[in-house]
Formats: structure tokens, C-alpha cells, sequence
């Protein structure tokens, strides 16, 4: 079969990238052609091609394209969308192919794209879409998709809180996880070579890295305390004179200055295969992030969670990330840590788990069975089937604020006299 994927450009990419290039990988893998371009308002003149900085962390996996996590791609073929010729030149492009597999399915509400309909004329190309649906919150942020549904032959949901937030899609939608190259996942060395644990993620707020970072100063373990990532919440917890006041402890100290005389180690921004290194010495991977607002729908794990399996580091993670899992057991699949757990208590099950070589192998055992799921050959070969059949899939049905929320989206770019059947 022939794939060609595409999304809207965004400003922070983050695990797309690299659900983008599994798969891509793992399609190929299974004997199928794979292109991608990407689609922008319109193209930006440049001159000379640059290398851009660190241009030597980027790789090349999939798409075959070099990559960064947080700064995308490099030479990528763009569509600038605002161009009839280019939606023509798109459309024609995208009837070559079994399907097109939209990773962004549509435009974000960013200002270059503010009374801009043209996105609208770039579905209708006779080959089936297929749209992937990677946040956990989708009323809030795609309700627009509605207005699409006609165009598209289902929606991927990649894990259980974007499935839960797609009952507002009336599309046929199904929960295939993100893909992993899984060949490394028989490098598990035994628990006594393992040091410590790592926790690594982009410092924003629902991340939570501070209630770890609180945690430290009651840890009695002597094993290495490794934190990496950056972000706003990074340089809010660490500047001299713009700390935020709640992350001040009772005594006035900032709570990152008492971590680290507690043992902590901050790496830094932390590449992707560095994180692959740095999880296959650790017993434990640590992942303190919630969000209410994603939780009510259902779990959303992050990547570092099945990384962290890959490597052989047995996942922790708060009761609110893994709210309800149907893939994460506790206590089977990683160790669970209540969402509001003072640091004392946080500090005290991380001890516990430092300790607990039982604990670990049987997670150990568990865990290498599930990866299976997410291995990028058996992910592709759902997306395969997918195209060729949507029957018994979920379909939902949007309700009043659904509506309301894709109404006003639509009126962002332009659209104030959206005709109501088609959207509802």
C-alpha cells in the first residue's frame, strides 16, 4: 500500500515527531511506501540553506528526513496552502495514494491562520483520511474536526484519554497506540547493576517535575537521583531573582538549591538517544504529571513510559496520568504514586521501590509481554487494517458544548455561516 502523511505545521512538535517516524518506519518495514510533506499557511522565502544549531543531534529514522524532538524537521516538502495552484498540485498528489494519514487533521488556532479558509479545500482528493488524534483534550483543542467529518474515514486515537475525548468525533475511531522500535527491549541487565532513577520531560506546569523535586530532600536512598529536561517551569524553579513563590520551601530555601545538596543531578536538555542510555542503567523511570483536565477523560501516559520499558527501568507514575488504564496495570505494569502525595509519602515509595528486586522483576515480566503492543510492525499493521476495514468501530456523537466549541472555532477562520448539517 501506499501512505502519504501530512499535518498542519505546529510550534512544538514533541512526541508527534517520533510517532510520526515509527511509524513511518515500521510501514516500510512491512513493505508499503511511505512519503510525507507538511502543510503551511504559505511558503517562506529563504535564502541559502543553513544547518541549524546542534544540527548533529539530528537524526534520521522514517520519513527519512533529519529530525529534532522539539525542532522538527529539516527539508521536509511543505504545501503553503493559501495557494490554490499548491492545493491543486496537493490533492492531485494525495489521489496517488491508499490513504493519507493526517497527524495534525486540522489547522491550529494561531494567528497566521486567522480568517484563513483555504485548509478547508485540501480534503476532497478520493483517497481515504485517516486522522490521528495525539492530545488527550480534544473538545478543546480539534472541536473543528466536526466540520471535517464528511472527509475523513476514521480517526486514530493514540491512547485512552484521546479515545475518551473523541466520543464528541463522529468518525469511527479506534485506539492504536504509539509506535516504539521495541529491538533493544532484550537488553534488561539485572537489577543490581542499576543505579537510581531518572526523570526526564519538558518542565511545564501539568509535568509536575517540582513534586519530585520536593521529594528529594526526604529520600534516605544513596543511589543516583537524575533529573533532565528544560522549560518554562525550569527556569521559573531555578532563576535568581523570577523564582516563583511556591517553589520556595518553609524555610525560604528554594526547593531545586535543597534537592540538588540532596543528591540531585540536573543533565539538562537530554536527546532522544541519550534517554535510551541514560534508562538502560536506572531502575526506575519517574513520571510525577497529571493533568485534571486530560485525566477526566481517561489515561495519558506519556512516551518515557514505554521508553522506559524498552530499557528495562520500571515506570513511576501518579494515579491521575494512569486514571483507569485498560494498558497500565498498577502494580503490575509500574508503581503508582497517589497524584497529591506529600513528598514525604513520594519520597518513601520511591525508597521502597530503590530496594524491591521482587517488585522489579515481576514488573519486568509483565511489561516485556506488553510492549509487544507497541512494537511500530504491529502498530503499522493496525493502521494497515484500518484502511481496509472500519467496521465495529466506536462512533460518536457530538454534544451541545461540543458544538459550540467548533462554531467558535470555525469563526476564527472566517467561517460565521457554517451550514449546520454539515456540522452537527
Amino acid at each position: 500500500m501506499k501512505f502519504l502523511m501530512t499535518m498542519y505545521q505546529i510550534q512544538d512538535y514533541g512526541g508527534i515527531i517520533n510517532h510520526a517516524e515509527y511509524l513511518a518506519k515500521g510501514l516500510k518495514e512491512l513493505g508499503h511506501e511511505v512519503d510525507f510533506t507538511m502543510l503551511v499557511p504559505k511558503e517562506k522565502i529563504i535564502g541559502r540553506f543553513t544547518p541549524p544549531k546542534n544540527f548533529d543531534q539530528y537524526r534520521k529514522v522514517g520519513t527519512g528526513y533529519p529530525h529534532h524532538q522539539a525542532r522538527g524537521w529539516v527539508g521536509m516538502p511543505k504545501v503553503p496552502y493559501k495557494s490554490k495552484y499548491q492545493r491543486d498540485m496537493f490533492k492531485q498528489k494525495c489521489s496517488k495514494y491508499d490513504a493519507v494519514l493526517w497527524h495534525i487533521p486540522v489547522p491550529t488556532l494561531n494567528k497566521e491562520n486567522k480568517d484563513v479558509q483555504d485548509w478547508l479545500d485540501l480534503y476532497d482528493h478520493g483517497s481515504k483520511n485517516i486522522a490521528i488524534i495525539h492530545d488527550g483534550n480534544l473538545p478543546e483543542l480539534y472541536p473543528h474536526l466536526i466540520y471535517q467529518k464528511h472527509n475523513f474515514h476514521a480517526a486514530v486515537c493514540v491512547h485512552e484519554s484521546a479515545m475518551q475525548s473523541g466520543d464528541m468525533l463522529p468518525i469511527p475511531r479506534k485506539l492504536i497506540v504509539n509506535p516504539f522500535d521495541i529491538s533493544g527491549a532484550d537488553g534488561w541487565t539485572d537489577f543490581e547493576k542499576r543505579d537510581g532513577f531518572a526523570a526526564i520531560q519538558v518542565f511545564k506546569a501539568w509535568k509536575r517535575v517540582d513534586t519530585l523535586v520536593r521529594a528529594i530532600r526526604y529520600m534516605t536512598n544513596s543511589e543516583r537521583k537524575l533529573i533532565g529536561g528544560e522549560g518554562i517551569e525550569y527556569r521559573y524553579m531555578t532563576s535568581p531573582d523570577k523564582c516563583k513563590p511556591k517553589y520556595f520551601d518553609e524555610t525560604g530555601d528554594r526547593i531545586w538549591d535543597r534537592a540538588k545538596r540532596f543528591g540531585m543531578e540536573h543533565l539538562g536538555t537530554v536527546t532522544n538517544d541519550k534517554v535510551f542510555e541514560i534508562l538502560k542503567t536506572v531502575k526506575l523511570q519517574i513520571d510525577p504529571s497529571y493533568s485534571k483536565k486530560y485525566s477526566k477523560f481517561g489515561a495519558h501516559f506519556n512516551r518515557t513510559t514505554v521508553e522506559a520499558i524498552i530499557c528495562g527501568a520500571v515506570p513511576v507514575a501518579t494515579d491521575w496520568g494512569m486514571k483507569n488504564s485498560e494498558i497500565f496495570k498498577a502494580g503490575q505494569n509500574f508503581i503508582q504514586i497517589p497524584a497529591e502525595a506529600q513528598p514525604f509519602l513520594f519520597a518513601d515509595i520511591i525508597d521502597k521501590a530503590i530496594h524491591d528486586k521482587n517488585q522489579w522483576l515481576r514488573i519486568k515480566e509483565n511489561n516485556l509481554e506488553l510492549l509487544k503492543r507497541f512494537d511500530m510492525r504491529n502498530v503499522a499493521q493496525e493502521y494497515v487494517d484500518l484502511v481496509k476495514d472500519t467496521n465495529g468501530l466506536s462512533v460518536g456523537t457530538p454534544d451541545t458544548l461540543a458544538m459550540q466549541r467548533c462554531h467558535k472555532n470555525l469563526e476564527f477562520f472566517g467561517i460565521r455561516s457554517a451550514d449546520p448539517a454539515r456540522a452537527s
